[in-house]
């Protein structure tokens, strides 16, 4: 499908959300590496993150290693879908709307978004494992929560992937109409 003509409100759009990929991505990076390196802001917020509450967590080296390891296939995810949002408004900016890279890349994101707001849950449940590993036998905590915010983003998730296949299913019709004439 040919090149469409952006308005400037959707070219000031398309720079905007890669600054914010820009963003998103350094925080992802820096954040849990912040986070997991600083003991105090572990216990401050450790507890709330993984929804073990105010149990009791042993901090050790361990516990800090094992917490950010499972941290990373978040971040690992998180980069994945800032990447293709990227790419997305990359192709954007060109007036690439209905390319097929511009669909892939919908997808991928979509699909990211929702292994992400899928996994989420299993993710915190294992920081919390982490951090009360080093507890007495009796006291060491296994807490799998599901919440609202992880219900809305696997909903958000399932309907930008509707929304990627219909458009993709779109493209092709226009492809077989336009071919016909």
């Amino acid at each position: 499908m040919a090149n469409i003509q952006l308005t400037r409100g959707l070219v000031t759009l398309t720079t905007i959300v890669r600054g914010l990929a820009i963003v998103g991505a350094v925080a992802l990076c820096v954040v849990p590496a912040a986070f997991w390196l600083t003991r105090d802001w572990v216990s401050a917020r450790g507890g709330y993150i993984t929804g073990i509450g105010n149990h009791p967590m042993v901090l050790d080296d361990r516990a800090m290693l094992l917490g950010a390891c499972s941290s990373l296939p978040g971040v690992a995810l998180g980069l994945f879908a800032l990447w293709q949002v990227w790419c997305l408004f990359g192709e954007y900016a060109q007036g690439r709307v209905f390319a097929p890279t511009a669909q892939r890349h919908l997808r991928r994101f979509a699909w990211g978004v929702l292994v992400l707001a899928l996994i989420t849950p299993f993710l915190r449940a294992a920081m919390g494992v982490a951090l009360t590993l080093g507890n007495p036998p009796g006291q060491r905590l296994l807490a799998l929560g599901f919440s609202w915010d992880d219900y809305i983003n696997i909903l958000c998730a399932a309907v930008l992937l509707a929304v990627a296949t219909v458009m993709n299913e779109a493209v092709h019709l226009a492809e077989e109409n336009d071919s016909f004439v």
